[in-house]
């Protein structure tokens, strides 16, 4: 079996980003708008939340399965116990 190169290891450890983390902030265009002006270019290029952030729901779902165990475990063991 033939060993991998340096480029194959490399295009493994390529990050994927999804279209909406690819979005540059424009720092400049920002701070010469007025603020309703800002506010009404920010809405308007929004990226999708939910597509950006899907890992965080995941792993605030797992984070409150563990909490819900934990604390049926701790009432177990306290009517056990006493």
């Amino acid at each position: 079996m033939a060993r991998k190169s340096r480029r194959d290891r490399r295009k493994a450890r390529e990050v994927r980003l999804s279209a909406a983390q690819l979005i540059q902030p424009r720092a400049s265009a920002d701070a010469a708008a007025p603020p309703a002006a800002a506010r009404a270019q920010q809405a308007s290029e929004a990226p999708d939340l939910r597509q950006e952030y899907r890992y965080v729901i995941a792993d605030l779902k797992r984070i409150a399965i563990i909490a819900v165990v934990m604390l049926a475990v701790l009432i177990a063991l306290t009517l056990v116990l006493t």
